[in-house]
């Protein structure tokens, strides 16, 4: 499971980037930490939801890969940064379209005087509510006193707080699992109507499918016939002339033969087997290998790739 760690302070040198790195040397094997930066992303304004700067884009891209979000800050003013604040904007935008929606979370806050940074790590909480990410309620992690934590090397000069560490990425890993679990067992029910809308399809039913392609790009499709689109509205367009060309009675069954599901991608591979009338003509048996990759977005899995090629006989 990917983690994307985002460090609320930009300071070179700065002591909550080396508690984000000590965090992420000890995370346990399967949990795997990637930093995602945040210090070039232009202020959020409404005005450019309508062509997102390419930082905005590359940051909600970064965010979508994983499947939780670690938060490592400082306190300012007993709240958070701005620069995080904006972050958190930029990825919430826009409306309807949130990275962080459904993303288990945890957050770790740092000071280098004696109060532990409370302030900042309850402030960054609030926002949680509203962005809809569960969060880690225990171990809390107020580090005071950073810059006593670190030898010249900037590694961590206590054992006592090495275990802390090591013991605050395990528990953040369970806490990450629950909710993997969840989403495994969600895209599973999901599949159930995926293979009814597969159904529909074949019988020229476009409306079925039509409600799980996503909207917003990246989207693909390699058909069978060897040629492929790109880009949401292309996609879904050809979805939709491909529908049209088949004609009742027919059948579809999906053979799942692999399945994941983990943050705001699922996926499955496997056979696709129909008995299907184009244009008209005699029903057809045909097995299809098809390779279909979902984006959670809208409140709910969406078609963002499919790869489709005929097996021979």
């Amino acid at each position: 499971m990917h983690v994307a760690v985002v460090v609320g302070s930009l300071r070179e040198g700065s002591f909550s980037r080396k508690v984000a790195n000590a965090l992420a040397e000890r995370a346990p094997s399967g949990l795997g930490c990637r930093f995602v930066e945040i210090g070039e992303l232009p202020h959020y304004n409404e005005d450019l939801d309508s062509s997102a700067p390419p930082a905005w884009t590359r940051f909600r891209d970064e965010i979508r890969a994983c499947a939780a979000v670690l938060f490592v800050t400082p306190e300012y003013n007993r709240s958070i940064p701005g620069v995080l604040k904006n972050a958190i904007d930029v990825g919430s935008r826009p409306q309807g379209q949130s990275v962080w929606a459904g993303l288990p979370t945890a957050v770790v806050s740092v000071t280098p005087y004696a109060l532990g940074a409370f302030g900042a790590n309850h402030a960054l909480r609030q926002t949680f509510v509203f962005l809809d990410m569960p969060a880690m309620q225990q171990p809390e992690a107020y580090i005071a006193k950073a810059g006593e934590l670190f030898d010249a090397d900037g590694q961590l000069a206590s054992d006592s707080t090495s275990d802390f560490f090591v013991g605050f990425m395990k528990a953040f890993q369970a806490w990450v699992g629950r909710f993997a679990s969840t989403e495994s067992r969600a895209f599973d029910d999901f599949m159930r109507e995926r293979t009814r809308i597969a159904e529909a399809y074949v019988n020229g039913e476009t409306a079925p499918l039509d409600m799980i392609v996503v909207r917003s790009d990246p989207a693909s499709f390699f058909s069978p016939r060897g040629d492929h689109q790109e880009g949401a509205a292309e996609v879904a367009a050809r979805y939709d002339a491909d529908a049209r060309s088949f004609a009742p009675p027919a059948t579809s069954e999906l053979e799942v033969l692999q399945t994941g599901a983990s943050g705001e991608l699922a996926f499955w591979s496997g056979l696709q087997h129909a008995q299907a009338r184009l244009g008209g003509a005699k029903p057809r048996e045909m097995t299809l290998r098809v390779t279909e990759v979902f984006r959670f977005e809208d409140g709910g899995w969406k078609l963002a790739h499919r790869h489709a090629d005929q097996m021979k006989a």
